[in-house]
């Protein structure tokens, strides 16, 4: 008995990779696993038998424990998420993906999702710095890169080693596209935005596991699955009072508030409230603007910088700038900026949303197995095959009606001296 990696999971069989042979096997599950209601995802180790290689075939008898496990896109034994974004065609909207940071930090808590903007060849320095400046310094790794260039491609490589990712996002925004860069002989069917939406076109359709990167890390196999987009009805939300730990900065600072259960929307005395800044669109609309050499505003800046240079100089010699650096930045307080506050409340309204809509109906869902002894666990008769009960048909009966079998004999003599009579009336 062997063990492998599930690459694709669909309704005529499993594409497991054999590691081994290094081969693709197309492999059945074994009926007891149907009737144990065991699911088998794309990424599950399962335990193979009756290997043919010369047919490419196996028979799965088991599956492995799973350390984690994603319900949207379906995958099992995820190291890390790759959020890919598009900045232009289509255009980037920072709601949506804070939606997915938001969903993929509740699928994956151990690990932050990492941040990738596809196509920036199309902006320019200035924009791709406010792109860094917004995610950056809330600690998520920002990728900028461009599948056309083969810009930022390195960083993600060495992101990408010894792991297994899954790159998720909108559809239209280049993750098939990025997966035929690392690995050319791929050849994935890409789309073309020929739309005046600004909404890409759906080109994957199931979601699949590939290895990348072997001639580059031959000792550490590198998996990236490319999944199909999806949409708002399926974006995970948590409890409204847990929003706020999904935005680290707000989670930074809502000790600091007056109440322990502020929602940091309209309370008094909020921190978070008090520290909202706005954001600094100057970079955004052009590109950076040199300094002109007469100008006296920069002169006295470039004076004060050099003097922030040489007090930094004479500090490191008396072995004290770390320690100043450091006290800085914990004095230094936590800002939220404007845009990403608008998100967290638009946010918050819809998980209050989902959790009110959770409470008007019921998630009670019946069981597929029943005990036996206590411990052995059995698949449930489907209700094609279970006989009704005793209790449930005498409910569906109507009180009013009475049977002949359920009435004494002075009541049968009364009820036919009475449909006697009442047939003579009708005569």
């Amino acid at each position: 008995m062997t063990e492998g990696t599930v690459l694709r999971s669909h309704a005529g069989g499993h594409l497991v990779f054999e590691p081994q042979s290094k081969a693709s096997l197309l492999c059945q599950a074994r009926k007891r696993l149907k009737k144990e209601r065991v699911s088998i995802l794309t990424g599950d180790r399962v335990d193979l038998t009756d290997v043919d290689l010369e047919q490419g075939t196996a028979v799965i008898t088991g599956c492995r424990e799973r350390w984690s496990l994603l319900t949207r896109p379906p995958l099992a034994n995820v190291d890390q998420v790759v959020i890919v974004q598009a900045v232009r065609q289509p255009e980037w909207n920072q709601l949506w993906c804070d939606r997915y940071i938001v969903h993929f930090q509740l699928e994956l808590p151990h690990a932050k999702p990492i941040l990738c903007f596809n196509k920036c060849d199309l902006i320019n320095e200035g924009q791709q710095r406010t792109l860094r400046g917004i995610y950056e310094p809330l600690g998520y790794e920002v990728v900028l890169l461009s599948a056309r260039t083969g810009m930022g491609m390195d960083k993600l490589h060495a992101l990408l080693a010894g792991n297994i990712t899954v790159f998720a996002g909108p559809s239209g925004v280049g993750k098939s596209s990025i997966l035929n860069k690392l690995e050319s002989s791929l050849n994935l069917k890409i789309g073309v935005m020929d739309n005046d939406f600004g909404v890409g076109r759906q080109t994957t359709t199931y979601s699949k596991l590939y290895q990348v990167l072997a001639d580059k890390f031959p000792d550490t196999p590198t998996w990236v699955a490319d999944t199909p987009g999806f949409n708002l009805q399926e974006i995970r939300y948590p409890v409204p009072a847990d929003v706020m730990w999904q935005f680290p900065e707000i989670a930074a600072l809502a000790n600091d508030c007056k109440f322990s259960n502020c929602l940091h929307l309209v309370e008094q005395e909020c921190a978070v409230i008090d520290h909202i800044v706005e954001d600094d669109e100057s970079d955004e609309e052009s590109e950076p603007q040199q300094d002109e050499p007469g100008d006296r505003k920069n002169e006295e800046r470039e004076e004060r910088a050099s003097d922030e240079t040489a007090d930094r100089q004479n500090r490191q010699e008396n072995g004290e700038a770390a320690m100043a650096d450091s006290h800085e930045r914990q004095s230094a307080p936590l800002m939220v900026a404007r845009s990403r506050y608008e998100n967290y409340v638009l946010i918050q309204a819809e998980a209050q949303e989902e959790y009110n809509f959770r409470r008007t109906t019921s998630q009670k869902v019946e069981s597929h197995v029943k005990s036996v002894g206590g411990k052995k666990m059995i698949p449930k008769l489907a209700d094609s095959y279970r006989f009704a009960s005793r209790r449930r048909e005498k409910q569906k009966l109507n009180p009013s009606v009475v049977f002949d079998d359920e009435l004494d004999e002075d009541e049968l003599t009364e009820a036919g001296t009475d449909s006697a009579s009442s047939d003579s009336e009708n005569n």
